[in-house]
């Protein structure tokens, strides 16, 4: 029995929403940040981020395993990550982690807390520094009014923040080194959504200049 052409449409929708979700999941973002790996017969070495996902990472280090090797990754703030090398350079390699969903899942929320945390400026909350979501961010308004938000979720993408001031949807803001705009009022506050990596830089230099001129 065929599927009806409506049918078809929504299984290839949930295909593609499933594809989309998993390539998010999967997305790699540069983390500078030291740590050490051990490897079979070559010991313990130090070692530091290049870029990482849940799913892999690429480890800058003066003697790099070759592919194929099973290597342990002990990152601070990451934890202990079990992988495969997959590929090697004169001074880097790849690495494709091993781990059980649940642990993806933690990594992943511990990647997007580290890689927003110095960029929004936040202050890391050592009694629950594990749990993203958590610490004050300043946000700087279009007219120059700052004001202290607690942070409730965060993204590569952006960010809510809990406050009693609403800015409009709409309006640019600016979160520690971070530039965008806000994307919708919440019941308690409002969220942000960053501009892109390529924008950021822009944003940045523009301002770099002005101030100069200044």
């Amino acid at each position: 029995m065929l599927d009806k052409p409506g049918r078809l449409d929504r299984r290839k929708i949930k295909i593609a929403a499933r594809g989309a979700q998993e390539r998010r999941r999967h997305r790699r973002v540069e983390l500078a940040m030291r740590g050490r790996f051990l490897a079979e017969r070559a010991g313990e070495q130090p070692c530091r981020l290049i870029d990482v996902s849940p799913g892999g990472a690429k480890i800058l280090a003066k003697a790099p395993p070759a592919p194929g090797t099973r290597v342990v990754l002990m990152i601070d703030g990451l934890g202990r990550i079990e992988g495969e090398v997959l590929r090697q350079g004169a001074n880097w390699f790849s690495l494709r982690f091993q781990a059980s969903q649940p642990k993806r899942d933690r990594l992943a929320d511990a990647i997007t807390w580290r890689f927003n945390m110095e960029r929004l400026g936040l202050d890391e909350d050592r009694v629950a520094s594990r749990r993203p979501g958590k610490g004050r961010a300043t946000v700087k308004l279009r007219d120059g009014v700052m004001i202290q938000a607690d942070v409730i979720d965060v993204s590569i993408s952006g960010a809510a923040f809990a406050c009693l001031e609403r800015p409009r949807v709409g309006e640019r803001v600016q979160v520690g080194e971070m530039h965008g705009n806000v994307a919708r009022i919440l019941e308690n506050g409002f969220a942000v959504a960053f501009d892109p990596p390529e924008s950021q830089r822009s944003t940045a230099q523009d301002t770099n200049s002005v101030a100069q001129a200044g």
